[in-house]
């Protein structure tokens, strides 16, 4: 059975969401295993591991790998245009080159992370009875960078030809396996944050074998062939001219991010495992949210292709109705079972359970506003126009969380002021979107565009 979802025809609803969903429980699953990863330190290693493996070293894992994976996207926007534009021959050159360049980044990060590792998390203060943890725990990860931005690209080029099935199937497989490598590494063999890196490390090789699979085997113009492996320079440049801002958009989400967790970690380790946890929780709206701006990117860039116009813009309407909808459920969700996600998250530590369920008391209100921001951003950057959300995100998000937190939240015991500083960003970067999105020349006039 044909696993690929053609964007460029039939209703534009359906087609997103026929899209998006095994994008949504692919990330699901992925969550999964790390919430379980979370789980397992927490009842056997104690709360000073369990936020070893949250709090910084995630900030710092998501600030390299998500500007590498914002370079990739730059791949993946051109390979869904050549793919909507029926171009066999640059789609197969795109699909090659995007490969190389995965790899390149792949050894970049990998040499970067393991030696900033312990400068990291010095950085962002963190205290002195998880930072052993912490270090150990980033630099044994980023061994599995390389196999892990290769499974990515791999991912990313299935899903921008409208293959989003595949991609999942290996999540799940990968989830399973994860689980139980953690389970016998940290419960049974005692390696405690070790074993869940190492854990981590080989599924992620397992991954990267199994998206090979697919491509290696089809006759389709994007499969592989080592025979054809060669980077083509103009693509590489044109991969890096979207990707770079794209990169730079990922990155500035984390480093206003890393910037919140310095003034997180002035705070006692109850409260810091606190936003740990609700880390965890909080991961079901961003991985929703984000799985409709990916499955949108690709909407865009198959359409943009086709030079289908209209039907972009009312992918965005329609994506921007899917996901205000999602986000109703998972707030409710959220607010009713938090206490008991929490207790089961890392039992006995009622300080910590306390702490997390008036974050999530404060924050899930909130959501309403960022929605918007994924939206557009998936939309503009599906036509090429990476640079806005680059910008605007620079402006929106990073310039508004650092005046907020430097100006309103230094020396603060309030931990409620300095969450604030997420809503009031989200909401200002989401009228710069929709401001671009209104008025901003970001797709071509064609009356004879169609739907």
């Amino acid at each position: 059975m044909n696993k690929t979802i053609t964007l460029t025809e039939g209703s534009v609803w359906k087609s997103i969401l026929r899209f998006t969903l095994p994008i949504l429980l692919g990330m699901f699953f992925q969550q999964l295993y790390n919430t379980f990863d979370a789980i397992i330190v927490g009842h056997y290693t104690g709360k000073e591991a369990f936020a070893a493996v949250g709090g910084g070293t995630g900030f710092f894992i998501n600030l390299l790998i998500g500007f590498c994976g914002g370079l990739a996207s730059g791949a993946t926007i051109i390979i869904s245009q050549f793919f909507g534009a029926k171009r066999d021959a640059d789609l197969s050159s795109a699909v090659h080159t995007s490969f190389i360049l995965a790899l390149a980044m792949g050894i970049v990060v990998t040499a970067l992370g393991i030696s900033l590792s312990g400068v990291a998390m010095t950085i962002i203060k963190t205290p002195e009875d998880i930072y052993p943890n912490a270090v150990a725990y980033l630099k044994i990860f980023f061994i599995g960078v390389i196999p892990m931005f290769l499974y990515n690209m791999g991912a990313g080029i299935l899903r921008s030809i409208g293959d989003s099935k595949t991609p999942f199937y290996i999540l799940v497989a990968a989830c399973f396996l994860n689980i139980g490598l953690d389970y016998l590494f940290v419960a049974k063999l005692s390696m405690g944050v070790s074993g869940v890196a190492w854990a981590t490390v080989i599924c992620q090789f397992v991954s990267m074998v199994l998206i090979f699979i697919p491509l290696v085997k089809t006759n389709e113009a994007y499969g592989f062939s080592l025979a054809k492996l060669r980077a083509s320079p103009a693509l590489i440049l044109k991969m890096i001219k979207l990707g770079v801002p794209s990169g730079l958009y990922s990155t500035m989400y984390t480093v206003s991010n890393l910037i919140m967790m310095t003034f997180v970690n002035t705070f006692p380790t109850s409260t810091i495992a606190a936003w740990t946890a609700w880390g965890k929780l909080d991961a079901l709206f961003w991985m929703s949210v984000s799985s409709i701006g990916m499955a949108l990117s690709t909407f865009a860039g198959q359409n943009f292709g086709a030079k289908q116009y209209d039907r972009i813009k009312k992918g965005a309407w329609q994506g921007l109705l899917i996901m205000d909808a999602i986000t109703v459920v998972l707030v409710i969700i959220f607010r009713a079972v938090g206490k008991y996600f929490y207790g089961w998250l890392i039992p006995d530590e009622t300080e910590v359970i306390a702490t997390a369920i008036q974050i999530t008391m404060f924050l899930t209100p909130a959501f309403f506003l960022y929605v918007p921001n994924e939206i557009f951003a998936g939309i503009v950057g599906g036509v090429g126009k990476t640079y806005v959300s680059m910008l605007i995100t620079l402006i929106g998000i990073c310039g508004t969380r650092m005046v907020w937190l430097f100006a309103f939240c230094q020396g603060t015991e309030d931990f409620i002021r300095v969450l604030y500083c997420y809503p009031i960003s989200w909401l200002i970067s989401a009228l710069l979107f929709f401001s671009y999105y209104k008025f901003g020349k970001w797709i071509p006039h064609d009356k004879t565009s169609k739907d």
